[in-house]
């Protein structure tokens, strides 16, 4: 009989050992996977932060590219309906380039951002990002209607591994950037 009980207690100590492997995976598991989200979201910043240091470096508008200030400020600014990127005079195509893709590197103006859109290949995957540029209300900085000297640039980025919780719909990252035409 001092056999059979033995036996037990080595069967509850197996069964509580193997609780708490378990317990120890799920928990290496889950480090595991917030380290890699944590990497997959420092990219993420990275890749949006590069698309605005550059639209900073642009010209506010179109219309402010000449050595004299426009005449009617914000008045002779692009259209909110225009912003994005324009065609040559002489471009019958979608760009300067004619292979029907617009590059980053053709933009000269903060606003040629506006509707772009491409993907970058990292070590971590490859990664969609997109870009939005509208005026904004100088009180509010919310999205206006009308011509202003604020411009804001949202930049939306998304990876295949960044996902919301627990379901399949990926999560959309984005930074944005207010500009004004008299801080440049």
């Amino acid at each position: 009989m001092a056999g059979f009980s033995e036996v037990i207690q080595t069967m509850g100590a197996m069964i509580i050992f193997s609780l708490i492997l378990l317990s120890a995976n799920r928990m290496i598991i889950r480090n595991t996977h917030m380290e890699v989200q944590g990497e997959l979201e420092q990219e993420v910043v990275a890749i949006a932060q590069n698309v605005i240091e550059e639209s900073r470096t642009k010209e506010f508008d179109e219309y402010s590219q000449a050595a004299a200030p426009p005449d009617s400020i914000p008045g002779d600014f692009t259209s909110p309906s225009n912003l994005g990127f324009e065609l040559a005079a002489d471009t019958t195509t979608d760009d300067q380039n004619g292979d029907g893709k617009v590059e980053r590197s053709e933009f000269d103006d903060f606003d040629d951002y506006n509707d772009w859109q491409d993907s970058v290949s990292t070590e971590h995957g490859e990664f969609k990002i997109w870009a939005k540029v509208f005026y904004v209300d100088p009180d509010t900085f919310t999205k206006a209607s009308n011509r202003t000297t604020f411009k804001k640039i949202q930049v939306f980025v998304q990876n295949e591994f960044l996902k919301k919780g627990q379901t399949d719909s990926l999560q959309k990252y984005h930074l944005e950037f207010i500009r004004n035409y008299y801080a440049d």
